[in-house]
C-alpha cells in the first residue's frame, strides 16, 4: 500500500513534465517514425528501437522527478513518512516501469505495421519490456542520486544513452564491428534487451542467446536497483 501510494503520487505529480514529455515520449516515437520512413524492410531494427524507446522513456520519466525533489527539496516529506528506502526507490522504478511499458507497446504498435513478419513470441515480448523497463528505471533513479548537481542529471544521461545506441547493437549489428568491440557491445544493458527482445519479435539472436539475454537484463536491474538504493541512502 505504501508503495502504490508512492506511485499514485509520481504518476499525478510528474507524468505531463517537460522532461518525461519531449525525451521520454516524443523523442523515441519521432525516432522510430525517422526509421520507418528512410527504410522499407524494418525487422531487423524493431528490436533497437523498442529499446531504445524503452531506455529513454524509463529514464526520462525517473529522472524529471527525482531533479523535481531535489532541487526543490521535497525529498524529505517521503523520508519522514514511515516507509524505507527499499520502497522508495521500489515505487519510482515501478512508476517508469509502466511508463516504459507504455512507450514501448506503442512503438511496438507502430513498427508491426512496416514489420513484413509478425512477431514471434507477443507474451515473451511484452515480458522483455517489461524487465528492461524495471532496469532503466533503476539505472534512471541511480544516476539522478549520484550526480552531485541535480541541473546536470540530463547531460550525464544522454552522454551515457546515446552511445548506448551505437554500442548495443540497437542500430547497427555488433558483428559489423571488430571483435574487440564486442567486449565494449557485452558490457553496455542495453545489448542484453535489444538480444532479448530480438529473440522474442524474430526468433534469432545475433551476440547473444535468449536465455543469457533475459538474465544479462535482469542482474542489470538488480544491480541498478541495488545502487539507487545505496545512493539515496548516502544523499539523505
Amino acid at each position: 500500500m505504501k508503495v502504490l501510494a508512492i506511485m499514485r503520487k509520481e504518476m499525478k505529480e510528474y507524468l505531463l513534465k517537460p522532461g518525461s514529455i519531449s525525451w521520454g515520449l516524443v523523442f523515441p516515437l519521432v525516432f522510430t517514425l525517422a526509421f520507418v520512413v528512410r527504410f522499407g524492410d524494418i525487422d531487423h531494427l524493431a528490436p533497437g528501437l523498442v529499446s531504445i524507446s524503452v531506455l529513454f522513456a524509463t529514464t526520462s520519466f525517473v529522472s524529471s522527478s527525482i531533479i523535481f525533489e531535489r532541487r526543490l527539496r521535497t525529498f524529505e516529506r517521503l523520508l519522514i513518512t514511515p516507509v524505507s528506502y527499499g520502497e522508495i526507490v521500489l515505487a519510482k522504478a515501478l512508476v517508469g516501469t509502466v511508463f516504459g511499458i507504455f512507450v514501448g507497446i506503442t512503438t511496438l504498435a507502430l513498427l508491426v505495421h512496416f514489420m513484413l513478419y509478425p512477431i514471434h513470441s507477443l507474451l515473451l515480448t511484452l515480458a522483455v519490456i517489461t524487465l528492461g523497463s524495471f532496469g532503466f528505471s533503476s539505472f534512471g533513479i541511480w544516476l539522478s542520486l549520484v550526480v552531485e548537481n541535480p541541473i546536470n542529471v540530463m547531460t550525464w544521461l544522454n552522454i551515457i544513452r546515446l552511445p548506448m545506441m551505437f554500442t548495443s547493437g540497437a542500430i547497427a549489428s555488433l558483428t559489423l564491428f571488430p571483435r574487440w568491440f564486442l567486449a565494449v557491445g557485452l558490457a553496455t544493458p542495453l545489448t542484453y534487451l535489444v538480444e532479448a527482445l530480438r529473440s522474442s519479435i524474430l526468433d534469432y539472436y545475433e551476440v547473444a542467446p535468449l536465455v543469457p539475454s533475459v538474465l544479462g537484463t535482469a542482474v542489470f536491474s538488480a544491480l541498478f536497483f541495488v545502487l539507487g538504493i545505496r545512493a539515496l541512502k548516502r544523499l539523505y
